[in-house]
């Protein structure tokens, strides 16, 4: 055969081996990407496991009767002395005559007072 045949075969050779074999790092490469893709994954729905469980810790927590039997025998209603009562005109004097001539109809009296339940 002629030397120029054979650096052909021999070109030829080294580079389908070339080829070849970054294609099994590559092959390589993406199998511990996907191995790592599936340990995120896991990771990810403990997680959320975990999310949702300290979201139903909170909602129970938050119930109000859970929040009820939290405060009994530390909150109640204020003293008739410690209420204080806001009269339509004193409102009225306080939001100005322009914004209070606007939002006369919202306030409206009725009869009910803080305590008076």
């Amino acid at each position: 055969m002629k030397k120029r045949t054979i650096a052909l075969i021999l070109l030829l050779v080294g580079i389908f081996g070339t080829g070849s074999i970054v294609i099994v790092w590559m092959r390589m490469d993406i199998s511990k990407v996907a191995k790592r893709c599936g340990e995120l994954e896991d990771e990810r729905e403990i997680v959320s496991r975990e999310v949702q469980e300290l979201r139903g810790q909170r909602s129970r927590a938050l119930r109000p009767s859970t929040l009820a039997s939290m405060v009994m025998g530390r909150l109640a209603m204020p003293d008739s002395s410690k209420t204080f009562h806001v009269s339509r005109e004193n409102l009225l004097e306080s939001l100005g005559d322009d914004k209070g001539s606007r939002n006369q109809s919202r306030f409206a009296v009725r009869g009910e007072y803080a305590g008076s339940r």
